[in-house]
């Protein structure tokens, strides 16, 4: 097995856990920064507020997830406590360093150094998220065994053809 093979459903792993998490907080972190940016006029303000918002759209999401997929398995009371350690964990420390640093100077940047609110917010986003998920996922291999994780049913086996699923 090649590197590329190996890197294949790592890859496919990560974006079903990320993706959902992701797109609840860009859709609350560019129309926060909008609404702000457009009732002060400062990027500053807009980078602060779109920060939190992100935050809040992106772990209301984890949380939930992580919900759903201890609750089958543990029942409601013990899923919220796994779903609180398992965003805890998997992005605690990460979340800090985002949050007070990296993530407000990028939003602040971004639209100052392109001229563009935008190009610049979007860029700005990209910079922060690649330091985010640098960690996060790092965060996610090295203790997934405390973490809630989506269980593979058979019919999503990934190394089986939609053919064979649907033989059974």
């Amino acid at each position: 097995m090649t590197a590329t093979q190996k890197a294949g459903p790592k890859l496919r792993e990560w974006i079903r856990r990320y993706l959902p998490n992701e797109v609840a907080s860009t859709v609350a972190e560019l129309a926060s920064a909008g609404v702000v940016y457009s009732a002060t006029g400062s990027w500053a303000a807009a980078a602060v507020v779109a920060t939190v918002f992100a935050s809040v759209g992106y772990y209301a999401t984890a949380y939930v997830n992580a919900v759903r997929w201890s609750f089958g398995d543990h029942g409601f009371g013990r899923a919220n406590v796994l779903a609180l350690r398992s965003v805890t964990v998997e992005f605690g420390p990460v979340e800090v360093v985002d949050s007070l640093a990296i993530r407000p100077v990028a939003l602040y940047l971004g639209p100052v150094l392109t001229g563009n609110a935008v190009l610049g917010l979007i860029v700005g986003k990209l910079v922060a998220d690649a330091g985010f998920y640098g960690c996060a996922v790092v965060s996610y291999e090295k203790f997934r065994n405390l973490l809630a994780v989506k269980h593979t049913d058979r019919k999503e086996a990934p190394d089986e053809s939609l053919a064979a699923v649907a033989d059974r």
